[in-house]
């Protein structure tokens, strides 16, 4: 069986860790992966817990392991590098979408880990701009939106493409992926 490397993309606030498991439920993986999280780091700073993360999905990759990297994927050219370095993976991108208001309340009742509003608001806005670039990746890719249910929007399988309430709110409008 391959390795699966899960790669979970959102800007903070979004539900990404709090909904990993539902994630793989829906791509179908049954097999144990190791959750890699900068939020569960406790190093002092972001760029620190982020840089050792990143180095421990580096670590899995060469190990032929399989992981779920929890991130806001904002830097394409890592995302890609990742991806081509996965040779003989299954490779999964799950895109998590909530409104702004909402991530930063979600950011607002967290006990570890806060993050400054209005970095939330930059990564948001930054996000919102380079989402749709993830379409184009030769990968499974799953889009949900996490505003008040964690609801899967879009999944493409093996060139199979699934639409669900294709007329939800998200980074971009996804219609044009949808057939049908």
């Amino acid at each position: 069986m391959s390795p699966i490397g899960f790669l979970v993309c959102g800007p903070s606030g979004v539900g990404k860790t709090s909904n990993f498991k539902k994630m793989l439920q829906n791509a179908g993986v049954k097999e144990e992966v190791f959750l890699l999280d900068p939020d569960m780091r406790k190093e002092e700073t972001h760029e620190e817990r982020s840089r050792l993360t990143l180095e421990a999905v580096n670590i899995s990759i060469s190990e032929d392991k399989s992981f779920v990297y929890t991130a806001t994927c904002g830097g394409m050219r890592i995302i890609q590098d990742l991806i081509d370095r996965m040779k003989g993976y299954r490779v999964v991108v799950c895109i998590v979408y909530t409104s702004l208001p909402v991530a930063l309340e979600r950011i607002r009742k967290r006990s570890h880990q806060p993050v400054p509003e209005d970095v939330v608001a930059d990564l948001h806005a930054f996000f919102k701009t380079k989402a749709e670039r993830y379409m184009k990746l030769p990968v499974e890719i799953y889009l949900y939106n996490n505003e008040t249910d964690f609801n899967l929007l879009f999944s493409r399988r093996n060139k199979k493409i699934v639409c669900r309430d294709k007329d939800s709110d998200f980074y971009f409008d996804i219609s044009r992926y949808c057939r049908g």
